[in-house]
């Protein structure tokens, strides 16, 4: 079992390498998820379409892990800092 944990530490910390940090996204309702309105604070140009495909679970709210699995797999970018979104 150890050889298998420290086989898989390096695959481990690559795909840690490629996670890239979230922006401080306002949580203005406080309920622990963003809604469109919340995130558009960010993204000024996310669309509702974008939004419901961000959405995964499909319960009208974006969570970390599905805010962090949209970066990551392209369906959003990062805000460049300078132009603000």
């Amino acid at each position: 079992m150890k050889r298998f944990a420290i086989a898989l530490a390096p695959l481990a910390l690559a795909s840690a390498a490629f996670a890239q940090t979230l922006p401080d996204v306002p949580d203005t309702d406080s309920s622990g998820s963003w809604s469109l309105v919340e995130l558009q604070a960010v993204w000024t140009d996310l669309t509702e379409d974008t939004f419901k495909a961000i959405d995964t679970s499909a319960d009208g709210a974006v969570d970390a892990t599905e805010l962090q699995a949209a970066v990551d797999g392209g369906v959003i970018t990062l805000p460049d800092a300078a132009s603000g979104g």
